[in-house]
């Protein structure tokens, strides 16, 4: 017997065809270390908002140990606080009185 759409309806004894899954790899979260620093000096506002600090770090752990860079902070952050940062090799630009 034909349904609405005019295909034929299935057989009760027909089995439903098994849908193949792709497998695909598993993704392994990449564990990358990451430095402490602790502000040693509060640089400045900068950002359209004012919104990001600019300061100076001292790493204390990793491969750039005992290193002053200057970096942004977003968010509130005074003197003597720590951080987290995912990469040492590249410090901020310098805000630029206008």
């Amino acid at each position: 017997m034909a349904g609405k759409g005019g295909k034929p309806a299935p057989k009760k004894d027909d089995k439903p065809q098994e849908q193949k899954k792709e497998e695909r790899p598993q993704a392994k979260a990449a564990l990358i270390p990451a430095s402490t620093a602790d502000v040693v000096q509060v640089l400045g506002k900068t950002g359209i908002y004012g919104e990001v600090y600019q300061v100076m770090a001292k790493i204390l752990d990793g491969r750039d140990a005992g290193r002053v860079i200057r970096r942004n902070v977003k968010g509130p952050v005074k003197r003597g606080d720590k951080l987290m940062l995912l990469e040492t090799e590249r410090e901020a630009k310098s805000i630029k009185p206008r």
